[in-house]
């Protein structure tokens, strides 16, 4: 993951007048820095920490064009432009990234519900894995590979997409949307009979999302 957002963070970077290795060099490094000072975790807040710090970039390499070309009044009119629209830009994502951790340090701090986030973190990674790749989830399933949760619960069976729907459908009932969703999931679940010996809540109250 970490791999990946470094290398779009690059790949936002405006070009360097010096393109020798050893700037290229300094300059990533100096980028990975000022993500690092941001403290994120979790995808989420690491791409937004990215295209902060990219976008305080771009407006850094405005204000150099803007020297470059000092003689051309409109040309500096709409680098000017640019880089204001650039810099407000950087502030909005680096707001929102303050906005992000402030919830999630929050909801660190209520008991089990890092649990919570974790649990419904690896089981919407697996199902988009098995969606991007269907084919390598089906040699694995068909290999014997099953591989368990935090809590012991199967990613690669009928449970797992079960749980899988709880949870999510539970989170919407949470908000106050699709109402009654919830509960016709669960009578689906409970009437499968390869889920017969699974135990599964009465109904939508039983569930650590919803709110009373």
């Amino acid at each position: 993951m970490y791999n990946q957002f470094v290398y779009t963070l690059m790949g936002l970077l405006p070009p360097l007048l010096d393109a020798s290795p050893e700037a290229l060099q300094a300059r990533n490094a100096a980028a990975i820095a000022k993500v690092a000072a941001l403290l994120p975790v979790g995808s989420n807040e690491i791409d937004l920490a990215v295209h902060c710090v990219a976008a305080r970039a771009q407006a850094e390499a405005m204000l150099r064009l803007v020297r470059e070309n000092a003689d051309d009044v409109a040309l500096v009119i709409r680098l000017n432009a640019r880089y204001g629209s650039m810099v407000r830009t950087s502030l909005a994502v680096h707001g929102r990234l303050m906005r992000v951790q402030a919830v999630r340090q929050k909801r660190e701090a209520i008991e089990g519900a890092a649990n919570q986030d974790a649990r419904a973190l690896h089981i919407a990674e697996q199902l988009m894995l098995t969606v991007a790749a269907p084919r390598a989830g089906r040699v694995a399933a068909a290999g014997g590979a099953d591989r368990a949760g935090a809590d012991g619960v199967s990613l690669n069976g009928t449970k797992s997409h079960s749980v899988a729907s709880e949870t999510i459908v539970s989170q919407r009932a949470a908000n106050g949307s699709d109402a009654g969703v919830l509960d016709r999931v669960l009578r689906a679940d409970r009437a499968d009979p390869r889920l017969a010996n699974w135990d599964l809540p009465a109904n939508g109250r039983d569930r650590p999302g919803r709110t009373h």
